[in-house]
């Protein structure tokens, strides 16, 4: 796994883009996948105290305060990551040192011992409490840290959003901190005829029926669709590639064709190739899903289909009355002869 995960360096792109600072972001939507699980595997664990540890150096108070409440009521928060914000300004060790059971008993004290009176205060009411883990009611108190009304009013920025406004190598970054290639089975449906499909409208360089199917095999909408295909990075296309399991020989000849930019440069489709390799699917799905889910009010999608379409299963079950054309590909075993039936020789 530690082969796969790149050096973090591609978090510094992520510094400013059109004048938006998009880290406090991208730390708060890892940080909520991170608890929706109960449980994580030492690997997912480590990738994400990495990507934590880094861009929590890096954001404002209000965002530290939100993942140190979120990870403070966490049972399996990552005691590194816990540790940091315990060592924090007031307002985001609080959330931790009230009711994190990440941290030991010795790391308590030595919190109490080298920060002084407001952290010592709260580990001792922690101590006097019946329940180490409950926390008592917090005073309200004139702060910096944002109200849950203000919260509630900030802007929803989901992950297809900070997949589209991040550069390439951040873009890798969170692909694979979204889900282990590794750690999933194969995936069992293959919609042999959309991909079929796909490759033979990027084969004619037919741009508009590429972005047609791609919008009806996902169930996208037309301006979400085109977002993909016109992507100058080609990552997009990736994910969807991968959303319908796509073979990775059928991807590269599509690469080659759809966008001339990148058919022009052979090592640019291999290291696209070799990125794929790396995606899981899980990280597709969410990407895909994050993308459905942000449509604009009044935008209409296309009849429902749902990914992973199954073409062959979907043509079987159509009726038994419809014949079947074989494809030009897969020649068809002659007809056995029947018993007193005289064969006619063309």
């Amino acid at each position: 796994m530690s082969a796969m995960f790149p050096k973090l360096e591609g978090l510094d792109s992520l510094a400013r883009r059109d004048g938006v600072d998009i880290r406090p972001t991208l730390v708060r939507v890892l940080t909520d996948l991170y608890v929706q699980k109960s449980a994580h595997t030492a690997a997912e664990e480590r990738h994400y105290t990495e990507l934590a540890l880094r861009l929590i150096d890096s954001v404002d108070l209000a965002t530290r305060v939100t993942i140190a409440k979120k990870l403070g009521a966490y049972a399996s928060a990552p005691p590194a990551v816990a540790r940091r914000l315990a060592r924090d300004v007031i307002e985001v060790a609080e959330p931790i040192l009230r009711t994190s059971s990440a941290l030991s008993g010795a790391e308590l004290d030595a919190v109490a011992r080298d920060f002084g009176a407001s952290h010592a205060a709260i580990i001792g009411k922690r101590r006097l409490s019946d329940s180490p883990i409950v926390a008592p009611a917090v005073p309200q108190r004139a702060s910096t840290v944002p109200t849950a009304q203000n919260r509630r009013q900030e802007p929803k920025i989901g992950l297809a959003d900070l997949f589209f406004s991040a550069e390439p190598a951040a873009r890798r970054i969170l692909l694979i901190s979204l889900g282990s290639i590794e750690a999933e089975p194969p995936q069992a449906v293959q919609p042999v005829e959309t991909n079929r499909a796909l490759e033979a409208a990027a084969l004619g360089r037919d741009r508009a029926g590429f972005s047609k199917l791609l919008e009806n095999a996902l169930g996208l909408t037309h301006d979400q669709a085109e977002r993909i295909v016109t992507d100058p990075s080609g990552e997009p296309l990736l994910i969807a590639a991968k959303a319908l399991a796509m073979p990775s020989v059928t991807l590269q000849r599509i690469l080659m064709f759809i966008d001339p930019a990148i058919g022009e440069s052979v090592q640019r489709v291999f290291d696209l190739a070799g990125l794929y390799e790396r995606i899981s699917a899980d990280a597709a799905h969410k990407i895909i899903a994050s993308l459905r889910g942000r449509e604009p009010a009044g935008a209409r999608r296309p009849a429902h289909r749902p990914m992973y379409y199954d073409d062959e299963a979907a043509r079987g079950r159509r009726g038994g009355a419809i014949t079947r054309r074989p494809a030009t590909a897969e020649p068809q075993a002659p007809a056995r002869p029947q018993p007193g039936v005289r064969q006619r020789t063309i």
